[in-house]
C-alpha cells in the first residue's frame, strides 16, 4: 500500500442534511491529501436538500433506490475506486487525523478493517448524552466495542460501520454486504473476512463523534431494530449472537412468569434492578456532572432493555423476512 492510498468515503444517507452538512464539513478539514480523498453519497431519495448538500461539498451522490444503509454501501462501493474504503454515517464527525491514523495499522496484511470509538459529541443533547452513557458501560455492551470507549489496541469480533476503514483488496472477497439483514449487515460482514481468516483491529486513536439518538422513540425503534437484526445473523451463526442478547430478549416475559409463579422472588429482582437503575445514575452524576443526564438514566436503561425484548420476540415469532418490510 502506498504511503498515501486513494481513499474513498462512503456514506450512506436519507433525510439528514443539517448532519450530513456537519460530517462533511469534518472531512473537508481532514489531515489528508485532498487529492487523495474521495467522498460518495448514498442517498436514499431523500426528500430534503441531502444530496443539494453533499455536491456543495464536492461529494459524488449516488442514488439509492432501495432507501436503507446496506443497499447503499453497495451500490457507492460499486461506484468507488479507492484503496481504502471508509464508511461512516451522516450523524458522525470524524476526527481530523482519522484516516492518517487508520493506515499504519495496515502494514499488517492479515489486518483488513481499523475502527475505534465512537464518541458522543460535546454538544449533543442531555438524552443523547444520557444514551452514549449507558452505551458505553460494559455490562450493556456484552462482546461487542459498539460506542465503548477503550484505551487498548485489540483484536475485535466487529467494528460498527459508522466508524470502519477497510482494505478494498479485502472488501472485494466479501462483498456485497447482505440487504436482506435489518440491521448488523456490518456485523455478517466482518464475519465474512473472520472467516477467511483476517483480522480486525479495535484502535483509540481512530474516532469519530457520533450522534445519538435525540429522544425515546427513536432509541426505541434503533434498539428494536438491531435486537432484529441480531437474532438474524445468529440464526445463520450462532457465534454471532452472545446468551446475553438471549437472556435480555426473554427477560421480560421471565419476569411475567415469575410475578404470577413467585410474587416474592418477582419484588427482589425488581428492587434489585432499581438499585441498578440507581447506580447508574450516579455513575453518570459523576461522570457527566449534569443532574439532567442523570435523570434520563433510569429511562434510556429501560428502553434498551425492553426495546431489545420487543425485537427479538418479534423476530422468533414473526420473522421480519416474512412481512412486507423487506419485499
Amino acid at each position: 500500500m502506498d504511503e498515501n492510498p486513494f481513499v474513498s468515503i462512503i456514506i450512506p444517507v436519507k433525510n439528514n442534511a443539517l448532519l450530513l452538512k456537519a460530517c462533511l464539513e469534518s472531512i473537508s478539514n481532514l489531515d489528508y491529501p485532498k487529492n487523495k480523498i474521495e467522498v460518495i453519497i448514498a442517498d436514499g431519495m431523500s426528500t430534503d436538500d441531502s444530496a443539494e448538500v453533499a455536491k456543495n461539498y464536492g461529494a459524488r451522490v449516488v442514488l439509492n433506490e432501495k432507501q436503507t444503509v446496506s443497499p447503499g454501501r453497495n451500490i457507492a462501493f460499486k461506484r468507488s475506486s479507492g484503496e481504502v474504503i471508509a464508511f461512516t454515517d451522516a450523524d458522525c464527525l470524524v476526527d481530523k487525523n482519522w484516516i492518517s491514523n487508520s493506515l499504519k495499522y495496515f502494514k499488517d496484511e492479515k489486518i483488513v478493517c481499523v475502527g475505534g470509538p465512537n464518541l458522543t459529541p460535546s454538544d449533543e443533547g442531555d438524552f443523547g448524552k444520557a444514551v452514549g452513557f449507558v452505551f458505553n458501560q460494559k455490562i450493556f455492551s456484552p462482546g461487542s466495542i459498539h460506542a465503548r470507549e477503550l484505551k487498548e489496541i485489540k483484536e475485535v469480533k466487529s467494528i460498527p460501520g459508522c466508524n470502519a476503514i477497510y482494505r478494498r483488496d479485502a472488501l472485494e472477497k466479501v462483498m456485497p454486504i447482505d440487504e436482506s439483514l435489518l440491521t448488523c449487515d456490518d456485523t455478517e460482514l466482518n464475519q465474512r473476512l473472520i472467516d477467511k481468516e483476517y483480522k480486525l483491529l479495535y484502535t483509540p486513536d481512530v474516532f469519530v463523534w457520533h450522534y445519538r439518538r435525540p429522544n425515546p422513540k427513536r432509541l426505541w425503534n434503533q434498539i428494536y431494530r438491531y435486537a432484529i437484526g441480531r437474532l438474524q445473523v445468529g440464526k445463520r451463526n450462532r457465534s454471532m449472537i452472545n446468551p446475553i442478547h438471549i437472556l435480555v430478549g426473554i427477560a421480560p416475559l421471565l419476569g411475567l412468569f415469575l410475578l404470577v409463579s413467585s410474587p416474592f422472588l418477582f419484588s427482589i429482582l425488581f428492587l434489585l434492578y432499581l438499585f441498578l437503575l440507581f447506580i447508574f445514575s450516579i455513575l453518570a452524576l459523576v461522570k457527566t456532572k449534569s443532574i439532567k443526564v442523570s435523570l434520563y438514566i433510569p429511562l434510556v436503561i429501560s428502553i434498551m432493555l425492553f426495546a431489545w425484548s420487543a425485537g427479538f420476540v418479534r423476530e422468533l415469532v414473526y420473522p421480519v423476512r416474512e412481512t412486507k418490510e423487506n419485499k
